[in-house]
């Protein structure tokens, strides 16, 4: 084991930049680099990743630190594994913060609370509404822990498990004058005629997926309103004569608590992922690791 790579670890993790680290060290940054590239190799582990913030440790850099801080001649016994013990999920503490829409608020929160009133009765949870604005920060400064979403724009140095695929249906409020109750499938022209609700939880706006699809095949409808929340977008069409198009399994949850019908949808829309999302530095964080396998087990 070369000590002098562990003397770049220290040096990395004190500036936050493989450039000043260089400089520390009266070193090359090509050769801080190569060193920095041949100790994640032999711990088997990132170590750092690049962000706006600078270089970030993982979670296993962290508790690597105070020992090499301490003693850089004894670390020949510092290696790296994966974790094959996990915590028991029911000795599992603390809280997590994760963040959601409303759509899979519906979809997974109860579950989720249920699972975990259970099986992790210390445990509680903070959900915080999707902004992607600031999500990446908020990842990387570990103020929030997971995300469960479709991320329609892929995140820097971030892990997806899958939990559910959605194709999407119309709903309107039964014994709407523009369709009768007793079709299975709402006609194109019925369709395009009515006015429309679109959810757009996250930066907002009059165009969705739908949308997007409607004009690769040269037809176009009338959004005349555009909420954040899909719950709110149910109550609205409920008392009106818009329609919506929303998630199959949202809308049939939302069915049995409003006055509204389902209609497949007179043209094909491809379906969407939706999974739980968490930054590469917390791979190796036990307690981490541990509510994410429960999240995984019980959501999917």
């Amino acid at each position: 084991m070369d000590l002098n790579l562990y003397k770049v670890f220290s040096a990395i993790l004190r500036h936050g930049s493989v450039s000043r680290a260089a400089q520390s060290l009266g070193l090359t940054q090509p050769a801080t680099s190569n060193a920095l590239t041949r100790l994640r190799r032999q711990l088997d582990d990132p170590l750092f990743i690049r962000s706006k913030n600078g270089m970030l440790p993982t979670k296993f850099a962290k508790e690597m630190a105070p020992e090499i801080e301490r003693a850089l001649a004894t670390l020949e016994g510092v290696e790296a594994g994966p974790y094959d013990n996990l915590i028991d999920i029911g000795r599992l503490r603390g809280n997590f913060t994760l963040v959601m829409s409303d759509l899979e608020e519906v979809l997974f929160l109860s579950k989720l609370i249920s699972g975990l009133a259970t099986a992790a009765p210390e445990v509680t949870i903070d959900v915080r509404p999707f902004r992607r604005d600031n999500l990446q920060d908020e990842l990387e400064l570990e103020q929030v822990d997971f995300v469960i979403a479709n991320l329609r724009v892929p995140m820097k140095n971030v892990i997806s498990r899958p939990l559910a695929r959605q194709d999407f249906v119309c709903v309107l409020r039964r014994g709407h004058p523009g369709v009768q109750d007793v079709l299975d499938t709402i006609p194109i022209d019925s369709y395009l005629a009515q006015s429309h609700v679109l959810v757009s939880p996250d930066r907002g706006g009059r165009h969705g997926m739908v949308d997007s699809h409607l004009s690769t095949i040269g037809l176009r409808r009338r959004v005349t309103c555009a909420v954040p929340h899909f719950l709110s977008a149910c109550l609205l069409v409920a008392d009106s004569d818009h329609i919506v198009t929303l998630p199959r399994l949202l809308a049939t949850r939302a069915t049995r608590h409003f006055d509204l019908n389902i209609f497949e949808l007179p043209f094909a829309v491809e379906s969407f992922p939706i999974a739980l999302h968490w930054l590469s530095t917390r791979q190796r964080d036990r307690d981490h690791a541990a509510f994410r396998n429960f999240a995984l087990t019980t959501l999917t």
